[in-house]
């Protein structure tokens, strides 16, 4: 009986990792110049939210240290992404491709440049 236990566990875990594995950035639409804020939730969740759509949030993984300031304003390029079936979320996922800074913004926060591009 102990044996049976054990064995649908470790076949529970295979699976969750097999799951988890496959929900990978599945790109819905790319967008272009949309204005957005940065909102620093935790060290660790930093979400930026569209400036004409304030209930929606998009994850920034991406997004260089030197942007994880509170209040500021970007503008952003990139990808949307799907949120994987029965995961949830703090955000929409969101790839940036670019990251553009004006220069009050610049000046404000003491950044070094006006532009940022990442890799895919």
């Amino acid at each position: 009986m102990r044996n049976i236990k054990v064995v649908c566990m470790v076949l529970v875990a295979v699976v969750s990792l097999h799951l988890c594995a496959q929900t990978g950035f599945q790109k819905v639409k790319s967008i272009k110049g949309i204005k957005v804020t940065v909102k620093v939730l935790s060290p660790d969740m930093i979400v930026v939210i569209p400036d004409n759509q304030p209930n929606q949030r998009y994850t920034a993984l991406e997004l260089p240290a030197e942007l994880r300031k509170d209040g500021l304003h970007l503008t952003i390029d990139g990808d949307i992404g799907a949120i994987p079936p029965n995961v949830r979320m703090i955000g929409t996922p969101f790839h940036m491709t670019c990251i553009h800074v004006d220069a009050a913004e610049k000046k404000k926060y003491g950044l070094s440049k006006k532009t940022y591009c990442l890799k895919k």
